[in-house]
């Protein structure tokens, strides 16, 4: 894995933050860089104060932040970055991109907004936009004591084929790391649950076991191919989002889960199975585009 940055967005997470960021450093051999992406919340008052003063405001502000990360930071030999901005995805995106980051580690905003249709939060902008793999992180966080592989094996598409390659690669990457088995599970979704009124509908009472061993034959051959060894293969059923997050909070486990980002007017109408888990995310969760 290649440079790892840290993003702190919040100084009450940047110890958590930091840490774990340091721990995945340790364990894959890279170097680390940290970055405070300073939200211009100034607003209104920029409109009454001249130039010169809103230009030294703003540098006090970058100069304590500077400071406080010095002070985290101290004795340690990482690149720290401080930047003003006004979209935090934005910035981002651009500063992972400069320092050829293979690993983006931050905490999850659980903004209060994100079941609203119309508002996408910061979140759901980096997960659709970053050029590696984000580990979200959770504020009540557990030892993590199982990786889980959260892939949909139905899919037949290229694009979707080699997505749920990289899902397993890093997996994988990280079960070893963290010295935790590894587990890959694919949801088959239920028509009777995706579709209530299908549940009074007559059905081959075959469906869902048919399509539940192709799904199994398939991961077990997509595994196979990259040569990836998983302590356990499980195919379920039921609703994707409620299965992977469930079977996550319950086994202890760091997810990781692929991110088709969608955009446009189908994000905004369909969203993506990763941005639905991550409404209600207890568990640490590493999203893969």
């Amino acid at each position: 894995m290649e440079n790892i940055l840290a993003v702190i967005t919040n100084w009450d997470d940047a110890e958590a933050v930091l840490g774990e960021a340091e721990k995945l450093a340790t364990q894959f051999h890279t170097s680390l860089e940290v970055l405070v992406p300073v939200h211009d919340q100034l607003g209104e008052l920029s409109k009454y104060l001249n130039l010169q003063d809103f230009s030294q405001l703003q540098a006090e502000i970058v100069d304590a932040e500077s400071a406080h990360l010095d002070k985290l930071c101290a004795g340690k030999n990482y690149r720290l970055h401080v930047e003003w901005t006004t979209k935090v995805h934005t910035t981002v995106v651009e500063k992972a991109q400069s320092y050829g980051a293979g690993l983006i580690v931050m905490m999850a905003s659980h903004d209060p907004a994100l079941a609203l249709l119309v508002h996408t939060p910061d979140d759901w902008h980096l997960f659709r936009d970053t050029p590696c793999p984000v580990l979200a992180m959770v504020k009540d966080r557990q030892a993590c004591q199982q990786v889980i592989a959260a892939i949909d094996a139905l899919d037949n598409h290229e694009a979707h084929q080699q997505l749920s390659a990289r899902v397993l690669d890093n997996a994988a990457a990280l079960a070893k790391a963290e010295g935790v088995p590894l587990k890959v599970l694919s949801v088959v979704p239920d028509p009777a649950l995706v579709y209530a009124g299908i549940v009074n509908a007559p059905m081959s009472g075959d469906f869902l076991v048919d399509t539940m061993a192709i799904a199994e034959k398939k991961t077990q051959a997509l595994v196979e191919h990259l040569g990836i060894s998983p302590q356990t293969i499980e195919v379920v059923t039921g609703r994707v989002e409620e299965v992977v997050s469930q079977t996550a909070l319950q086994a202890h486990a760091l997810l990781v889960i692929g991110n088709a980002a969608n955009k446009g007017l189908k994000g905004l109408l369909m969203g993506n199975t990763a941005e639905r888990i991550l409404r209600g995310m207890k568990t640490d969760m590493l999203v893969v585009n």
